[in-house]
């Protein structure tokens, strides 16, 4: 018995030993892995199971939520199923036409009967109104919606939605809607009654839906009956049909708006009670109640534009007395008896008798549910209890004297200040967003306000404008997010006036040399002239150094960006070619465009090309000047050379995107000594090695490309282009002033590689040498010359000092060559009549020699200059002048390498290819010139056309060698040689058709 106990741990423990001779480690821990991966399916199970059921909760909750979505639903599966009916019953009755034809009349119109029976609609559901909110004012109390407002808040259903549910919900009532009230009669004038009579300004309908009913934009558009098609105009009836399904998603739009409004209108609305020590007594009243009616005679006023105008009078309060705008803690330190202060409190009860009077009338409490009408109103409550409290309680002669202050309620408008049509007090969306209680909320989303006060202003011609008192304008200085340039606004309360424009460094400059003016009225004389485009006008602070305060923002900026301005340069004039603002600016790396770290970008910068034009045209350079928005606290503006040509843009990113990099003269080199092993450092520019990288963002496409042609092109006009897909050829007229003025030409060539554009500009001067290779319709220049930009550090012993950058100092020139490739030998020659002043080029064909010896009776005639290039150039046509018209002159440029002179240069006189003709009927490649005066040298006069620079007269710069024999031309094919006399009788007018060779009659050839 006991050996069979022993056996059974020994058979117990088996299981483990053999998992620890595996090397799996201890035993529990393997079974516990084991059961894991056993239980791991059924814990992503119940996980999957938890996220389904929070996902239906949720949709649960939604539904909830938003008691009009059932509504919707069942309105579009009625809409839907009526399509699909309308669908079916036009494809039975294009099914039994044959049939409906042949049978009477009153069966088809059982059919039709039977059909618009199935799909009859429910009736249109009446409007369900809000019932108004009762007031309570003891202290800061909350204004409840009582209990029967919620049965109002439930969307309206149709006589059938309710069938279907049964029985109508609890509190669901069928009101009334609300009228938009009776005319106002004179007699029986009051602003309360105006509140109710007028109907109220668009933006209020469509914010306050619940409201107002019956507005146009709120109505149901039309009832969603339809009538069915029939057999006759299938087509257009189930057009009809799908009609009504958007007019059904129309109109669930417009319920979850007015679900949303309700929801608003449902919250409590916090009211502050009036400060019992600041009442408006009974005298003012009835003098703001006067004031008041007298202007609603022609203007019809919202809630909206009533909290507008007391936030209009909250301002100039705090505009008159600078402790009013402070948030101290400083209660009755102010009193009523001083002319400033006793003015702004007058204002400062204008604004309370409008928020308490006319603002939380029982009839206006639901217009102020909405978000932006809370967030004003309590603003404005705030603000109004706060700046009374600093005032002392004005005594009975105190209240006396407040009598004799301006107590309007509306600014006095000028005659060239015109009504809007609408009939609105406050008709200008514009104005809007400037009048908000605190400084930070003024403007819209993307603008920032540096300042803002109240001036007075001289509107319009000297024949309509009018002397105003009290500042009755509004001056904003603010500047929008992806533009730098400072922005000046000058508004009026009632709407009808919000200029803007920019602010430019002129206008600081007139505003400093103007004093300040001592009193409230406008004088021209103290005014700052202010043109905006289509009406002029005169401003005037009225404030103690007011005028001084708000030209520090503007001057400051301006003198921190000085630098992007043209500078007066002595022996240079620079100029303004670029100017646009880009939202972001950043800097990146040269290699590997990938941003710095730590990331340089800024946004709403302003960026500028300015170019600096020398006496001498090839040391043109540019600039490239970037400085920060006018809403920087520190402002800032740097400048960067940039070359004229070599400068790298891509546009692979969006179309509002450009990328540019280039070279400036900052790369070291010191591989050169003196000569005493003492190494010498220069610091030079590498169009190869670009070591700056930009990258913009425009405000638009078209900014992007103007920018991208600036860089790419010159500014002045080309005298020849010539595209081909994204590479172009253009010829410019360049020229010196001094040292010695001349005249010449610039080359600019614009190609591409892969996502890059770059640009490589030459110049060639009036004497030149250039290889045409008509077959490969191809141009060599083998000596042009190019701009070397130098800079301010080279061949020094020493590195520049810490701190301090070698920087662009002067232009000096470097020859090279370059190559210019044309699609067809037409614009070929175009390009190349360009290049001259008075000719243009006509022909241009290889041979394979061109002597200027006489033909030998023994031996060969062959010249050993190698091939040529014979081309004819015609002078072109000028009445004006007396130069002959028909004057050809024929130039050709040996290839041979030995040939020093390898231009020769003569006139073609009139009659000498027809004379030749008459006198030997020769149909050989060969053409002969007789003996005559002709001209060779290494270069070529683009101006005369002649052959100049010989190596005999090389002590006299600009002559060719004069020489006298005869000519004889070898083409390369009688095709050409007949081609080279047709150019050249055409040209001459000779108006003979010259006779056809046997070659070209054997080919086909004319």
């Amino acid at each position: 018995m006991s050996g069979k106990l022993l056996r059974y741990p020994i058979q117990i423990t088996d299981p483990g030993r053999q998992d620890r001779e595996l090397g799996v480690g201890d035993g529990k821990q393997f079974w516990r892995k084991l059961k894991w991966v056993s239980k791991k399916g059924e814990i992503a199970d119940l996980k999957s199971r938890i996220m389904v059921h929070t996902c239906n909760i949720s949709l649960c909750m939604s539904s909830i939520g938003n008691s009009s979505l059932a509504r919707i639903e069942i309105s579009l599966l009625q809409a839907l199923e009526r399509q699909e009916a309308s669908q079916d019953t036009t494809d039975t009755a294009m099914e039994l036409a044959p049939i409906a034809r042949s049978q009477t009349e009153p069966a088809g119109t059982s059919r039709t009967k039977e059909l618009s029976e199935v799909c009859e609609e429910p009736a249109e559901p009446k409007d369900m109104g809000l019932r108004r909110l009762e007031r309570a004012f003891t202290g800061a109390t909350l204004v409840e919606p009582p209990a029967d407002l919620t049965s109002d808040l439930t969307p309206p259903m149709s006589d059938e939605d309710v069938s279907e549910s049964g029985s109508p919900p609890a509190g669901m009532s069928k009101a009334k809607p609300i009228g938009t009230g009776r005319k106002r009669k004179a007699s029986t004038f009051n602003v309360q009654d105006d509140v109710k009579a007028f109907l109220p300004s668009p933006t209020a309908a469509e914010e306050n839906p619940e409201i107002f009913p019956n507005r146009p934009s709120w109505k149901r558009k039309a009832s969603l009956g339809r009538d069915m098609p029939s057999p006759k105009g299938g087509k257009d009836k189930l057009h009809h049909d799908q009609d009504g399904v958007m007019d059904v998603v129309a109109d669930a739009m417009n319920e979850l708006a007015e679900v949303r409004q309700k929801e608003q209108s449902a919250r409590p609305l916090r009211i502050v009670r009036e400060d019992p020590l600041h009442q408006v007594d009974d005298s003012l009243k009835r003098r703001f109640q006067q004031l008041a009616e007298e202007g609603l005679r022609i203007r019809r006023l919202s809630a909206k534009d009533w909290l507008r105008v007391a936030t209009w009078w909250l301002l100039k309060a705090r505009s008159q007395v600078p402790e009013l705008q402070s948030h101290s803690s400083s209660i009755a330190s102010l009193r009523t008896c001083n002319g400033g202060t006793s003015q702004a409190y007058v204002d400062l009860l204008k604004s309370s008798w409008i928020l308490h009077a006319i603002i939380l009338d029982e009839n206006n409490v639901s217009s102020l549910m909405t978000d932006e009408n809370r967030k004003l109103f309590y603003n404005l409550s705030d603000g109004v209890n706060e700046d009374l409290s600093k005032y002392q309680p004005p005594d009975t002669s105190q209240r006396q004297a407040l009598m004799n202050q301006n107590t309007n309620i509306w600014e006095l408008l000028q005659p060239e200040e015109e009504t809007s049509d609408t009939g609105y007090l406050l008709p200008g969306s514009d104005n809007q967003r400037w009048i908000t209680v605190e400084q930070d909320d003024v403007g819209a989303e993307d603008e920032t306000v540096l300042y803002r006060t109240f001036v007075n202003a001289a509107i319009g011609s000297k024949k309509y404008r009018i002397k105003s008192r009290g500042a009755p304008y509004m001056l904003i200085l603010s500047t929008t997010d992806g533009e730098s340039q400072p922005k000046i606004t000058i508004g009026n309360q009632s709407g009808t006036i919000s200029l803007t424009r920019d602010i430019t460094p002129d206008d600081v400059q007139d505003g400093l040399n103007h004093g300040s003016p001592s009193s409230g009225d406008v004088d021209v004389k103290d005014g700052i002239p202010l043109n905006f485009g289509k009406m002029n006008l005169t401003v005037a602070f009225v404030g103690d150094g007011e005028q001084q305060r708000f030209m520090d923002f503007p001057r400051t900026y301006f003198n921190a960006v000085k630098r992007r301005e043209p500078r007066q340069i002595e022996r240079a004039t620079e100029t303004l070619l670029f100017n646009r603002s880009v939202e972001i600016f950043e800097q990146l790396k040269p290699a590997t465009l990938k941003p710095l770290d730590p990331r340089q970008q800024w946004r709403s910068c302003d960026l500028r090309v300015l170019e600096t034009t020398c006496k001498e045209g090839w040391r043109t350079t540019r600039r490239l000047a970037i400085s920060s928005s006018a809403g920087e606290r520190r402002p800032w503006c740097t400048d960067i050379f940039l070359p004229l040509s070599n400068v790298r843009i891509s546009r692979k990113g969006t179309a509002r995107e450009a990328i540019i990099k280039w070279s400036d003269c900052t790369h070291e080199q010191s591989d050169r000594t003196d000569g005493n092993y003492n190494r010498m450092y220069s610091y030079i520019y590498d169009e190869n090695n670009p070591n700056i990288a930009l990258r913009f963002l425009f405000k638009t496409s078209a900014d992007a490309t103007d920018f991208e042609n600036t860089v790419l092109k010159l500014s002045n006009p080309p005298i020849f282009s010539s595209s081909a897909g994204p590479d172009s050829r253009l010829v410019y007229n360049m020229s010196d002033t001094e040292t010695l003025p001349k005249n010449y030409k610039g080359i600019l060539l614009t190609q591409s590689r892969l996502d890059w554009k770059y640009s490589d500009l030459v110049y060639i001067y009036r004497d030149t040498d250039f290889i045409h290779d008509s077959t490969a319709n191809r141009v060599r220049f083998p000596h042009v010359y190019y701009t070397d930009y130098i800079s301010s550090h080279t061949e020094k012993l020493y590195k520049p000092d810490p701190g301090t950058n070698p920087h662009f100092s002067h232009c000096e020139k470097k020859v090279g060559n370059i190559n210019v490739e044309f699609d067809d030998e037409s614009t070929m020659f175009k390009f190349m009549s360009a290049l001259t002043t008075n000719y243009d080029l006509i022909f241009s064909r290889p041979a394979h020699s061109v002597a200027t010896k006489a033909p030998r009776k023994f031996g060969s005639t062959k010249s050993n200059k190698g091939q040529a290039q014979v081309q004819l150039w015609q002078e072109r046509r000028n009445t004006s002048s007396g130069h002959n018209k028909h004057n050809i002159r024929l130039v050709s440029r040996w290839e041979g390498p030995k040939v020093e002179d390898k231009w020769l240069s003569l006139p073609i006189r009139p009659g000498t290819l027809q004379q030749q003709s008459q006198t030997k009927n020769d149909h050989s490649n060969r053409l002969r010139f007789p003996k005559g005066p002709y001209a060779r040298g290494r270069k070529l006069d683009m101006k005369k056309l002649a052959a100049t620079d010989s190596k005999k007269t090389a002590g006299r710069k600009g002559e060719g060698s004069q020489r006298e024999g005869p000519v004889t031309i070898c083409f390369e094919s009688v095709k050409d040689r007949e081609e080279f006399a047709a150019a050249v009788a055409v040209e001459a007018g000779g108006g003979k058709e010259l006779k056809k060779s046997p070659f070209d009659e054997l080919m086909g050839l004319t």
